[in-house]
Formats: C-alpha cells, sequence, structure tokens
C-alpha cells in the first residue's frame, strides 16, 4: 500500500510541476517562448560520436523552484550511459556543462568558459580577455570573470554567480551557482576535488552520483513533499548495479571512447602509447607506480576522472592544451592511490636546493636527457626532497608532496622544457613543454 500511494503521489507530482512554469531550463532550444525559457526539456546527446543508433531521448530540466520536486527532472527510469557529459545548467547566455572545469589558456591570456552550443550540442569555449580592471576579464557578450587567486568569480548578466575552486590537480571547478533570487545549487566533490559526487540545492534537496568501475552507474535523489521525504535511484543504461569493484583492470583502448570528449584531437590510446607510459613508469617511479602521459590518465582512474585530458579543438578552431599535454602524471599504484619513491635520471648538473614554495616543484638541467639536449625537467609536487643516488637514477622523494595530491590520489606532475629555463612562470610553460614521448623512445 505504502509503494501505492508513493507511485500515485509520484505521478501527481509530475502532472503538476508539467503545468507550473517555474522551474530553470536544461540546454533549451532557440526561439522559445519566455515562458518556455522558465520550464523546458532537453534530449541528451548520446556522447559516442560514432553512434548511429537512434536511442530514445531523455528529458531533464532542473526543477530550481518547485521545491516538493525532485532537483533534477527525469521522466525515464533509465538514463543512458555518458548522460553527465551533457549535463548542464542553463543560463541566459549559455548552458554550462556542469563536469567541466574553467581553463586558462596561457598563449593567449585569457580564461576559457566551457559550453554546450544550444544548435547542435557541441563543446565550445566563451574567451574571457584581460580587461583594465585589475584581475577582472570579460567576454564579448558581457560575461565577467574576477580572479581571486584559488577563487574565480563568474558573473553573468542576469545576476547568477559562478564560483569556480582550485582543487588539488590544480584544476578549477564549479563549486557553487548562485542564482540572483537567492537559490544556491552547491557541486560537492569527493575528498580529493577529482570527482563531482553530486549536487545539492539550499532547500535540501540532493541528487548524488553513484560510480562503478564504467563510470557513473546510477543516480539517487533525495526531496521532501508534503513534509514526507523521499528517495529514488535512477540506472544508467544496463550495467550491473550489483558490482562494487573499485578495481580498474581493464584495458584502455576503442573501448574507452566514451570517455573522451567529441573535440579531442588524439582519438585513440594506441600501444605505443602504453608502451610509453610504462617506460616513464619504470623510469621515475618505484616497481608498482603508472604513468599518464600522451593526453590520457591511467586507466585505472578512467571511472572517476577525466580519461583523456590532451588537446582539443575549440568551436572556434583553435588548438586547446589540456592539462597533461606534454605532460605526465606519475601515481604510485594502478588506482592512484598507492605511495612510491620518486627518480630522475642520473646525468643532470644543475638542481634545485629545496621544493618550491608554492606547488613543490623540484628542478634538474640537464645537458642531454634521452634522445634530446639541452633539457630542464620539471617535478611538481614533491615530497620528503633528497639527493640519493640508485644505479642509473637518482631517488629525489616521493610523490604527492606539499600543494600535490590528497589523502586518496597521490600523484606527482612532471614536464620537460627545451633549455636551462629554470622554473618558467605558469603563462610560459605551454610554450616550453615538449613531449615526454619524445624524450624517450620505448624499445
Amino acid at each position: 500500500m505504502q509503494m501505492i500511494n508513493l507511485l500515485i503521489r509520484w505521478a501527481l507530482l509530475c502532472v503538476c510541476t508539467s503545468l507550473i512554469v517555474s522551474s530553470v531550463t536544461l540546454c533549451a532550444t532557440p526561439g522559445r517562448s519566455a515562458a518556455a525559457k522558465d520550464r523546458a526539456s532537453f534530449d541528451f546527446p548520446a556522447t559516442d560520436v560514432n553512434s548511429s543508433e537512434s536511442e530514445s531521448a531523455v528529458k531533464y530540466q532542473w526543477n530550481i523552484r518547485e521545491k516538493d520536486a525532485p532537483l533534477l527532472g527525469l521522466d525515464h527510469e533509465r538514463l543512458r550511459a555518458g548522460f553527465d557529459q551533457a549535463l548542464t545548467y542553463p543560463a541566459a547566455e549559455f548552458d554550462f556543462p556542469i563536469f567541466r572545469s574553467l581553463s586558462f589558456d596561457e598563449s593567449e591570456g585569457t580564461y576559457l568558459l566551457p559550453v554546450i552550443s544550444r544548435s547542435d550540442k557541441s563543446l565550445a569555449f566563451i574567451e574571457l580577455g584581460r580587461t583594465t580592471t585589475p584581475n577582472t576579464y570579460r567576454s564579448a557578450e558581457g560575461i565577467e570573470l574576477v580572479d581571486k587567486d584559488t577563487l574565480k568569480i563568474l558573473k553573468i548578466a542576469d545576476g547568477t554567480r559562478y564560483l569556480f575552486v582550485q582543487y588539488p590537480d590544480g584544476e578549477f571547478r564549479c563549486a557553487t551557482i548562485k542564482q540572483a533570487a537567492g537559490s544556491n545549487l552547491n557541486l560537492l566533490y569527493n575528498a580529493n576535488g577529482l570527482t563531482l559526487h553530486g549536487v545539492s540545492d539550499s532547500s535540501g534537496r540532493s541528487l548524488t552520483f553513484n560510480y562503478g568501475k564504467n563510470g557513473i552507474r546510477s543516480l539517487t535523489q533525495t526531496w521532501m513533499a508534503n513534509s514526507e521525504g523521499f528517495t529514488r535511484t535512477w540506472s544508467i543504461g544496463d550495467q550491473n548495479f550489483d558490482d562494487e569493484s573499485f578495481k580498474y583492470a581493464h584495458a584502455v583502448g576503442l573501448k574507452s571512447a566514451k570517455f573522451l570528449p567529441a573535440n579531442a584531437v588524439v582519438r585513440e590510446y594506441t600501444t605505443q602509447m602504453s608502451a610509453c607510459d610504462k617506460l616513464l613508469a619504470r623510469m621515475f617511479g618505484g616497481p608498482n607506480a603508472v604513468a599518464g602521459a600522451n593526453g590520457f590518465e591511467p586507466a585505472g582512474l578512467a571511472a572517476a576522472y577525466p580519461l583523456y585530458r590532451g588537446d582539443i579543438i575549440g568551436d572556434d578552431g583553435k588548438l586547446r592544451r589540456g592539462h597533461l599535454s606534454h605532460a605526465m602524471h606519475l601515481y604510485g599504484s594502478p588506482d592512484g592511490r598507492g605511495d612510491s619513491p620518486l627518480y630522475v635520471p642520473a646525468g643532470f648538473t644543475a638542481h634545485s636546493s629545496e621544493p618550491s614554495p608554492t606547488d613543490a616543484a623540484v628542478l634538474f638541467y640537464y645537458p642531454r636527457l634521452g634522445n634530446l639536449t639541452d633539457i630542464t625537467l620539471a617535478l611538481f609536487h614533491v615530497a620528503d626532497f633528497q639527493i640519493t643516488a640508485e644505479g642509473d637514477r637518482v631517488r629525489i622523494g616521493n610523490i604527492g608532496g606539499p600543494g600535490g595530491s590528497s589523502p586518496l590520489y597521490k600523484h606527482s606532475h612532471i614536464e620537460f622544457y627545451k633549455g636551462n629555463t629554470g622554473l618558467p612562470p605558469a603563462a610560459a610553460r605551454a610554450a616550453l613543454r615538449i613531449d615526454p614521448a619524445t624524450v624517450f623512445s620505448a624499445k
């Protein structure tokens, strides 16, 4: 009887909310009426751009003002796999994909806000250039960004503010969306800030993303209606939701294409890339270390971390550098949680006396390193700094130093620069980086 009452209540709730024009739109189509702008549905696209299947679309809407409805309105029992990559929060000027990070184009000196196009649902970027006001950036559309170091505040015309916070891996992720009318959305991340765990609003409603080895496996929402609490879970695709394993042993190859953005420059993690990563892991880490270079994170982090972090092509045709474009991450174990000693090759003629105070960076200069000459090696997030020769390698400490990882993920970020550069300013590093695969060749 309780289940029947719940179903009846749910049906009435859906009918009522469809009659009330009181929600914010999710990726609504252009040219709709003013009333439709306040509440409308959106068909989420498939994330695999090569798919030719005509799956039935699922309708979504944010029930911002309708407090008795779940935070995210869904009209199907199951969600399409990869729906998170298209999940956006709508505004008058753009639709913001909440799983995406704000980035900085070092070569142009502009901030790049990822948005989803309302015409073809593709990923695009809004550029915000520096203004005459200190620490302030503005786009051609009038969107303003205030730079407060580890906090970036984005303001749009209707008064809504998006707060982006810097997490341990250096990425700026949206932490709060504050509407001018007073409603707030809080985006909740796990302890290391690498995974969006869920969203809650100022009235206490929440939605939680439940992860499995292939990414998000279900979505759970809680809300109140008529002084009664509700909890409901929507499944993703046809996954086996009894699998609670946090072990990631699956291979990375074409099956991982669903983790690639449609505008990724590199479309496949090849056997040559895998061999290069294994070589780099043996060179810089301990026996269980894994490396992520060539624009890709290790396979073990695929469900909780963006697998592809290399170059992408913006909607304007410009090349955008990713966090791992000509850089690498070193982890102590396949799941990213292990410890590892940190090594560098012997042969350097100069090195840092201690790690830098902000990001624990240590530098080494090599007249020759691997296949190249005149190279500076920079290792960020170095703990327990030391210089101890061990054969053809030199131990310099452990991965995951100050300013680096978190209690869950432990890593060091490694870059190669052409020339005796010292530690370049952050804005200059992209132009100096050398692809790790060109420094060392796997045999």
